[in-house]
């Protein structure tokens, strides 16, 4: 069975992202202190135990120079004992149609592994971001505006705000990214390779024909829909926290 997370699936969501991922126990912390919603989190349940989850993380994305809401799949993990089942397939079509109920017409995701491109690929999503070698150093950013977070949020943000085919982030979201960025010791960042899939196909159709009214469109599924739509764009993920 599919179900939202409650406060009973919370826990053991929780254990299964240690079980599954190698990430500190600090990172873990911070991951369900401020990112983790059980109403953006479907458990496929066995009984009583949770056996795969994956999250649905909430931000913004301009595309044709429109924000729009977009669904970051993270922490999408299956108990080993329960793998090669097909389980986290049934969660992500669910997901598809949480984020259709929603109003959310795109969703964005990073594979942990080079061959989860292809997994994903099955379910509609397509390569639209690439890795760049332009390090962005959050350190910097916080050490010219003596800490202050609203005058290192300005810094930030303006470096993101006006570009097109970019996750744009909330005053909540760059606290996280500083959070994070000092239980690493304030690593330089990078934009990360990732993929996406069109949700809403009518809805994203629309707005790339406002900026483009002369190009026709004609595709077989949404892998070939999502590949004409950002066709010669250069998607920015925007150091997203994963």
């Amino acid at each position: 069975m599919i179900k939202l997370a409650d406060k009973h699936t919370e826990p053991q969501v929780k254990q299964m992202w240690k079980t599954c991922f190698d990430d500190t126990d600090e990172f873990i912390e911070l991951y369900f202190s401020e990112k983790y919603k059980n109403e953006n989190t479907l458990v496929y349940m066995q009984g009583n135990e949770v056996v795969a989850s994956l999250q649905l993380l909430s931000y913004r994305f301009t595309f044709y120079g429109v924000e729009i809401p977009i669904a970051y799949i993270s922490g999408a993990c299956t108990l080993p004992s329960f793998r090669r089942k097909g389980l986290m397939g049934k969660l992500l079509v669910e997901a598809f149609i949480l984020m259709q109920q929603r109003d959310i017409p795109l969703s964005v995701l990073i594979p942990a592994e080079n061959w989860l491109y292809d997994y994903y690929s099955t379910y509609g999503y397509e390569k639209v971001f690439e890795k760049d070698d332009i390090k962005i150093s959050v350190k910097e950013i916080w050490k010219k505006s003596d800490a202050d977070l609203d005058v290192a949020y300005q810094v930030f943000n303006q470096l993101f705000k006006d570009k097109d085919f970019c996750i744009q982030k909330t005053k909540s979201d760059f606290i996280t990214i500083i959070k994070d960025a000092e239980i690493d010791g304030f690593p330089p960042k990078t934009n990360l390779s990732g993929m996406a899939r069109v949700i809403d196909a009518e809805y994203l159709i629309s707005l790339y024909k406002k900026k483009n009214p002369n190009n026709p469109i004609f595709f077989e599924n949404v892998n070939s829909l999502c590949r004409i739509l950002f066709e010669q764009q250069r998607p920015i993920m925007n150091l997203m926290l994963e």
